[in-house]
């Protein structure tokens, strides 16, 4: 059985004008690339993703927000400083939305399933770098309504500060976050010292990498951190969103994964929901410059297990090679921080 991707000829409407480093020909670019591969096209099906309904981006979202986002755009207003609007923008923004929640119901039948999603700068009442409905908490709110233990995991470069507010009070969804450190990177959140309130308290885990942090760095971070944490919260379902943007060569960020790191990152991500026994859902919208839709093929590479060559790269580490001193205190003061809550 071929593994769906939820997609519509208006995605491609998702963008912010002509100077704006999103560039959404990635989405038209990635169907002609799957198209245009044999291995590719034989394991994933391209899938007709429907616009949500205000009901659906109530999951996340109060209908204030939704008011505001058609206001803005009728207005030709600003959801933020990097956020503009323009004809199409909301429509296309609804269809990413459908396309998510679309493969999370497709998880009933499927072990994976794909969008060009992970919109997770948008918070409930706002919306933000270059991010106007979250995605992936309205999917991963959907799921936990039908009896789900989600995990979202976000290894984009940028910390989700939108799904991390959203998922901040409750211990239903465990929001693991693994990104550039926030002193040197938008949204600036995303300290190993915020982990949640209340009865969510723990159930938020953030990883600061520091620049230039390679597969080593990853490695080391999935081994001591992240596969422990999502073992012992045994979900049901694992969200993965992230793209291409801890790749080297990213215009906006300073991480140093390679080809094979963002191989790596798909391909651990999914073996950590089959250990689990986790349906997975991979959104994979980010990542900036010209190596995007590279990025996103060895992302799939990874996640669907595909005989396919890797984009040629530069070769930056080894897995099991000792991480930066830096990175092991930081660790170190998370560990401190999550003791209550798990064994690590």
């Amino acid at each position: 059985m071929k593994t769906p991707l939820f997609y519509h000829k208006n995605y491609v409407n998702y963008g912010f004008g002509s100077f704006h480093p999103f560039d959404p020909v990635r989405f038209s670019g990635l169907i002609d690339m799957i198209r245009s591969n044999d291995i590719m096209n034989d394991a994933i099906e391209i899938t007709s993703a429907p616009a949500a309904t205000d009901e659906q981006l109530l999951l996340a979202h109060s209908r204030r927000y939704i008011k505001h986002v058609e206001d803005a755009e009728r207005d030709g207003a600003r959801l933020s400083p990097d956020t503009p609007t323009r004809p199409g923008l909301s429509e296309a923004a609804r269809r990413i939305v459908g396309g998510s929640l679309e493969a999370a119901k497709a998880l009933s039948k499927h072990d994976i399933t794909l969008n060009t999603g992970g919109l997770h700068h948008a918070g409930r009442d706002f919306g933000e770098g270059f991010c106007v409905f979250n995605d992936v908490a309205i999917a991963a709110e959907y799921l936990k309504r039908t009896g789900k233990k989600v995990c979202i995991l976000d290894t984009d470069a940028h910390q989700g500060n939108g799904t991390m507010d959203i998922f901040w009070t409750t211990a239903e969804v465990l929001f693991i976050s693994i990104h550039q450190h926030p002193t040197s990177l938008y949204p600036g959140k995303g300290f190993v010292n915020e982990i949640g309130r209340c009865d969510g308290e723990g159930y938020t885990v953030n990883i600061p990498l520091p620049r230039d942090a390679n597969i080593a760095d990853y490695h080391y971070t999935f081994e001591e951190i992240i596969t422990p944490v999502i073992s012992q919260f045994k979900p049901n379902v694992l969200i993965r969103n992230g793209g291409s943007d801890p790749h080297h060569s990213d215009s906006l960020t300073d991480l140093a994964l390679d080809m094979r790191g963002l191989e790596y990152l798909g391909r651990t991500s999914r073996q950590i929901a089959a250990e689990n026994g986790a349906g997975y859902l991979d959104l994979m919208v980010s990542g900036y410059g010209l190596r995007v839709l590279e990025g996103w093929q060895a992302i799939l590479k990874g996640v669907l297990d595909l005989p396919i060559k890797l984009p040629t790269d530069q070769n930056i580490g080894e897995p099991g090679q000792e991480p930066r001193g830096s990175l092991r205190s930081e660790l170190d003061k998370l560990k401190k921080y999550l003791e209550p809550f798990w064994e690590l």
